[in-house]
């Protein structure tokens, strides 16, 4: 009985010349994000490679000169595209693609196309992801909403539960046909995203291609049966079909637009960041005072007089060691605990700020959804910190590099501080740092930051599908 249910609902709903345009919108709606998502991540990847190319020959080919002044000169790191990016871009156009690594300074990332939009470009891109995050439960909700309400009024809901057809079976029809039909139209999202995968060649051994793309899909059609269950129980509890649309219509769009937007202020006011100049004013204030209140000048004269005492030297020319590249080398560490304070306290502040969102996700599908997406995409908060993270230990590395090079060359020269040698390093001393390359952490390790919404996603469908159960069961054929 619940299959010829569900074929009779999916029969109707498919003649009707209603869901003939509304899925034809869809589709096309679907298929130009999915098509324009892989033109665009197929030209990052591309750029990506060509410009990190770039910036790795620049290093080597900077021409000869100190080595600490080629530090100075510095390299970029360029961050890959997300697996799944061409789906959800998720943080990329506002986080930054880009990092200047270079001595002395840890830096933020740049490149944020969204600085360059519109007031309605910063409004969000066509992807697949915002097309179903967004316009999947409003087809949803324009299929379903007359389910019980409209054949209220038309009287067949009378003549259906006068032939034997009980509540159960009616809700588990109609809940199957117009899921069927929900996944027909959305099927087409699979396939294209399918064959754009396929087109971008791209490599990702490492990053559980298969294991994202299943738990993606699980995370989206957990988010359609919340809606397809809520649709159903509003229809069977409404007296009639204006006010189950109303209904329905006034929780998607507080869903979809209205609790994003509140969950981000309401973060904000919680956990707030300082101003940028501020930020930045206070941070070289600590590294001129020093991470334990020695000024590193102070610091470093007291090291240097105990290397004197060490190797029971009286002047610089007696020490075996380079002190000028000793003392670049020190200020450079002195500023470690600094930057990993304040840069650390603006991370967690955002961290912070992403978990209260995740937790509000409690009155609304759509935020924990969010941050499925982004996260199973490769296009969350926690990949560009560990961008950030992997770019920074990069830049330790490589001035620590050129610097003990300078310490050795110069000390096996015998030049001592200040002496007369000057060091020049070439390409060969230059090669001795490593092109740059991003490996991200493996996707349980973000998952687990994120069960918390998986378990947020299935409460809210048993909560949907718990209210439609309650409401098939006190289903009335009028509207008294």
């Amino acid at each position: 009985m619940i299959v010829s249910i569900a074929r009779k609902e999916f029969s109707e709903i498919v003649r009707d010349g209603r869901f003939k345009w509304t899925a034809g919108m869809m589709a096309l709606l679907l298929l130009t994000a999915m098509a324009a998502g892989c033109q665009k991540h197929s030209a990052y990847m591309d750029m990506q490679r060509l410009s990190q190319d770039r910036t790795n020959a620049q290093w080597l080919n900077q021409g000869n000169k100190n080595p600490h002044a080629g530090a100075h000169y510095g390299n970029y790191a360029f961050k890959p595209a997300g697996p799944l990016a061409f789906f959800d871009n998720g943080i990329n156009h506002y986080a930054g693609n880009a990092l200047f690594m270079e001595a002395h300074k840890q830096n933020f990332a740049l490149g944020r196309p969204a600085t360059d939009q519109s007031s309605i470009g910063r409004f969000g891109d066509l992807s697949g992801a915002m097309i179903l995050q967004l316009l999947m439960p409003l087809l949803i909700i324009f299929l379903g909403f007359t389910a019980f309400a409209g054949e209220r009024e038309s009287g067949t809901l009378r003549q259906a539960l006068s032939m034997g057809v009980s509540n159960r079976q009616l809700l588990w029809g109609k809940a199957l046909g117009i899921g069927a039909v929900v996944a027909l139209i959305t099927g087409l999202c699979v396939a294209a995203g399918g064959l754009a995968l396929s087109l971008t060649g791209l490599s990702m051994e490492n990053e559980s291609l298969g294991a994202r793309v299943a738990l993606m899909a699980l995370s989206y059609s957990l988010y359609a049966g919340i809606f397809l269950f809520l649709t159903l129980a509003v229809s069977a509890w409404a007296k009639n079909v204006r006010t189950a649309l109303m209904v329905l219509v006034g929780f998607w769009a507080f869903a979809a637009f209205l609790a994003p937007k509140a969950a981000v202020e309401i973060s904000k006011a919680a956990h707030p960041t300082p101003a940028f100049g501020q930020w930045m004013a206070d941070m070289r204030t600590h590294q001129m005072r020093g991470i334990d209140g020695v000024p590193p000048f102070a610091r470093f004269q007291q090291e240097s007089e105990a290397l004197f005492a060490e190797y029971g030297a009286e002047s610089v020319a007696e020490l075996p060691v380079y002190v000028g590249a000793l003392r670049l080398q020190k200020f450079e560490e002195y500023d470690f605990p600094v930057f990993e304070q304040h840069f650390g306290r603006l991370r967690d502040a955002y961290t912070r700020q992403r978990r209260l969102q995740d937790r509000l996700g409690i009155v609304a599908p759509t935020l924990p959804l969010r941050s499925l997406s982004m996260t199973l995409a490769g296009t969350d908060l926690i990949r560009h910190i560990q961008f950030a993270d992997a770019a920074e230990a990069y830049r330790r590395e490589m001035v620590a590099t050129v610097n003990n090079y300078l310490g050795e060359a110069a000390a096996s020269l015998n030049s001592g501080y200040g002496g007369g040698n000057v060091l020049i390093a070439d390409e060969a001393v230059f090669a001795m740092v490593p092109p740059f390359e991003f490996a991200p952490q493996g996707l349980g390790k973000a998952l687990s930051e994120h069960a918390g919404n998986f378990v947020a996603l299935a409460l809210w469908l048993a909560a949907a599908l718990g209210l439609a159960i309650g409401a098939a069961r006190r289903l009335k054929v009028d509207g008294d």
